[in-house]
């Protein structure tokens, strides 16, 4: 695999639900940085939302199975849904240890999550084994204060507003979803009542 050297990016979220927005983000990152595979990588316990109600892991795996299943790019990684709380320097850590280097990992993540890295679990871990690619978002995007080894690539390309928050909440209004999420996944929000949704 290392030998290849091809290009992956990592993508962690809580997907509560995953949308179209996740998705044309993944693509342009793709394009942008010349990766050759995006994993997606749901996450049980995101360390800056303990305490956060969250539909269960499963189930946001689930959907995120679905929405990815139709771009051969799209790769569904569980490593995060099987550990509960885990914080991104082990999972960058597996992917070196798979035989990727920093060169060939890049962690998608958005500028608004940028400005807070340095507070993170061991970021200079981070910083020395992945190439930060970040997703621009109008109002954030501090990177003075990011040390020599952060290698960063900074894109606008796909930029969009589609929040889960808002799908969650348009859902439970028994309000239309369609075009925010992938239709596969509206169906299965529809199907199980999920966020209050009615068929």
């Amino acid at each position: 695999m290392a030998a290849e050297k091809e290009k992956i990016g990592l993508f962690g979220g809580s997907f509560d639900p995953i949308h179209t927005g996740h998705l044309i983000l993944a693509q342009a990152a793709a394009n942008v940085a010349g990766l050759s595979r995006v994993f997606f990588i749901p996450t049980a316990v995101p360390p800056n939302k303990r305490g956060v109600r969250l539909t269960g892991i499963e189930t946001r795996t689930r959907m995120v199975k679905l929405a990815i299943a139709d771009n051969p790019l799209f790769e569904l990684s569980r490593i995060e849904a099987v550990r509960g709380l885990s914080y991104t320097y082990r999972t960058v850590r597996s992917f070196v240890d798979q035989g990727y280097g920093k060169r060939e990992i890049h962690l998608l993540i958005g500028s608004d999550s940028l400005e807070e890295i340095a507070g993170w679990r061991k970021p200079l871990e981070i910083f020395s084994h992945a190439t930060i690619l970040v997703m621009m978002r109008q109002g954030h995007g501090r990177i003075s204060e990011l040390p020599a080894e952060a290698a960063l690539i900074c894109m606008t390309a796909g930029s969009n507003s589609i929040s889960s928050t808002e799908i969650r909440a348009l859902a439970g209004a028994g309000k239309s979803i369609r075009y925010l999420v992938h239709p596969a996944v509206e169906k299965f929000i529809t199907a199980h009542s999920l966020y209050g949704a009615r068929a």
